[in-house]
């Protein structure tokens, strides 16, 4: 017996918007079957999913338990409803295919549904869940973005090394005239280039349009950003929080602080690195103690540096400007959901 907690019409939403789902099961090449109808009614009651493939009608029984001997019954009333159908005109005049979906069956079963010119096939509703997940994972960014920790424990770090870059300046004639290691370097300019300042041309960094706006605007203290600096990455990183790992992680640690908030506010800083490290997809490669504690550190520096966020006595308020951003982050995310897969 299956114990299993899922609806049939949760398996058919997921054939109904990704055809290659169902056509791996019955294998055939996803280009060349369509759906026709679901739960399209007829006289003996609603046939779960009719499709086209090629010149054949594929009649599809779907149950999200192990085969029983109804089911043959229900589908051979539906095909014939469609036959009459066809003798009607109102359907087009095409072999009719019988399929029963179930997620378990015996020896005798299969050779009873043989008998009966039915096709009987076995699924998984893990294996359907996981495909379609992977598949949707596939045509959205965000799911596949994954936060990066280059070391550089504030963003106001990179304006003095971005200026050097602006002048033309060697990424390790940097290094020396800042008394810093190449790799202290290169991780300022990897920050940067997830921000837009800086861009890559034949194994050169040079300052993008932001890039030379962030320059232009930096204060004399350059660790330090200044107002108008805060207000152009600010503007960015909201606008565009796919943009790259580090506008979306920035946009994870405030988004942590928001749902946590909802309990409590002040968030305490010791309470976000979990919910953090797992919104972002990071529990693997930040297991350790001190991976979560650096990264939890490092951007929520970032946040509280682009005025997200502020922290008091190690806890963190939510600013107006950071409840903006996490609204428009969900925002922008259900958007591209929705744009991906349709229901």
């Amino acid at each position: 017996m299956d114990y299993l907690d899922i609806s049939e019409r949760v398996i058919e939403d997921i054939f109904a918007i990704d055809k290659s789902i169902i056509a791996a099961i019955l294998k055939i090449n996803p280009a060349d079957i369509s759906l026709l109808a679901r739960q399209k009614e007829v006289a003996s009651g609603k046939i779960d999913m009719l499709f086209l493939c090629r010149d054949e009608l594929v009649l599809v029984e779907l149950k999200a338990v192990s085969f029983y001997e109804k089911a043959i019954t229900q589908i051979n009333n539906y095909y014939s409803d469609l036959l009459n159908l066809q003798n009607e005109n109102k359907l087009i005049k095409s072999p009719i295919r019988k399929v029963i979906l179930a997620t378990g069956c015996s020896s005798k079963d299969k050779i009873i549904c043989e008998a009966e010119q039915i096709h009987l096939i076995i699924y998984s509703p893990q294996a359907i869940l996981t495909a379609y997940y992977e598949d949707f994972k596939e045509l959205s960014l965000f799911l596949k973005l994954q936060a990066s920790d280059f070391g550089v424990t504030r963003l106001g770090l990179i304006t003095s090394t971005l200026r050097k870059i602006g002048e033309g300046s060697e990424l390790i004639d940097i290094a020396k005239s800042e008394n810093r290691s190449i790799k202290t370097i290169r991780n300022r300019i990897s920050v940067a280039t997830r921000l837009n300042l800086t861009a890559k041309v034949k194994e050169k960094f040079y300052l993008t349009d932001m890039g030379e706006t962030f320059i232009s605007c930096a204060n004399e203290l350059e660790d330090r950003l200044s107002n108008e600096q805060i207000d152009l990455l600010q503007a960015f990183v909201r606008d565009n929080p796919f943009y790259s790992p580090i506008t979306y992680t920035i946009l994870g640690l405030v988004e942590s602080v928001f749902v946590l908030a909802k309990n409590y506010h002040p968030v305490p800083e010791s309470l976000v690195k979990e919910h953090f490290v797992k919104s972002v997809g990071k529990m693997s490669t930040w297991s350790k103690e001190k991976s979560k504690n650096t990264a939890t550190y490092i951007f929520s520096n970032y946040a509280i540096e682009l005025n997200f966020l502020t922290k008091i006595n190690n806890n963190l308020f939510l600013s107006p400007r950071g409840i903006n951003a996490v609204l428009l982050l969900q925002l922008h995310r259900s958007i591209k959901m929705i744009e991906q897969k349709d229901i």
